[in-house]
């Protein structure tokens, strides 16, 4: 028995060291041959309240899937004139306990984007999330988006639902909310980090970005894993606007009808105050 068991330490040891040393070994890059939505990485100049964003995806996506158009936008984003922060939820998989999660910024010209933390991907790759959790396959980087662009991604490309929550934080902490997605996204520019499913993943790669900006402002969870639980969570936190209890607040946060009826418009500006404006609530 204690043969055996010094063998099964010993087998513990070797794989758990085979699953560790890549991590240490392989380096993170920039660059590779990345799929076309993942090809550019958004390039943020930050100062005080102020950032400019070069390549902001502004695609235009065909009802079967296909992109009608590709192209890249600059925005000059001022904290000051953020109006609202939203999380948006996008389950996936078909499980409770899995989904994508993003946060929306509408300023007071109306003009919204999103910043999304996705595993960066080449030209072919496929998303894997368990071979993901324990080997460095992506890197993980911020899309900044319109919300008619990452919308459109997700009812027409990717056929998934949406759920799009107003933050009920205080306005100066949503602007910070901001301002750390954005000092992020220049960071990682400067240094590429791995993806993984488990430590660094769509959700807790924001909720550790927002705690940067107030200690234990985002508490640990299960939802920082299984990230379909995450609206949930922050609903009991206090963080998203009640609307009558969890299910009124989440029938009335889905939003995937209303982006399929109003993708016809094609600014994005006013992409995105329609769909606040057909809303129930106005949120």
């Amino acid at each position: 028995m204690k043969r055996f068991l010094m063998y099964l330490g010993i087998a513990v040891a070797v794989i758990a060291m085979t699953l560790y040393l890549p991590w240490q070994v392989l380096l993170p890059r920039h660059d590779r041959d990345w799929r076309a939505d993942h090809s550019r990485l958004p390039l943020v100049s930050a100062g005080d309240g102020t950032a400019v964003i070069r390549n902001i995806r502004n695609w235009d996506y065909a009802p079967d899937g296909s992109v009608a158009r590709g192209a890249w936008i600059n925005a000059t984003l001022v904290s000051d004139e953020l109006e609202q922060a939203y999380f948006v939820v996008e389950p996936f998989t078909g499980s409770d306990a899995i989904a994508h999660t993003m946060l929306s910024f509408r300023f007071r010209d109306g003009k919204t984007y999103v910043a999304s933390v996705e595993a960066r991907r080449e030209e072919g790759e496929a998303y894997n999330a368990p071979l993901a959790a324990v080997l460095p396959v992506f890197e993980y980087f911020f899309v900044w988006t319109t919300e008619r662009d990452m919308f459109g991604n997700s009812e027409f490309w990717a056929g998934d639902q949406l759920y799009m929550y107003p933050l009920s934080i205080p306005i100066e902490q949503q602007r910070a909310v901001l301002e750390a997605m954005l000092r992020e996204s220049e960071e990682l520019v400067r240094h590429p980090r791995w993806y993984n499913t488990l430590f660094s993943n769509c959700t807790n790669v924001l909720a550790r970005a927002v705690n940067r900006t107030r200690r234990g402002s985002v508490p640990f969870s299960k939802a920082w894993v299984l990230t379909g639980y995450a609206d949930d969570f922050l609903y009991e936190q206090g963080m998203l606007a009640d609307m009558g209890g969890f299910e009124a607040t989440r029938e009335r946060a889905f939003i995937s009808p209303l982006v399929r009826e109003l993708y016809g418009i094609k600014d994005p500006a006013a992409f995105s105050v329609a769909l606040r404006e057909r809303m129930r609530g106005g949120i």
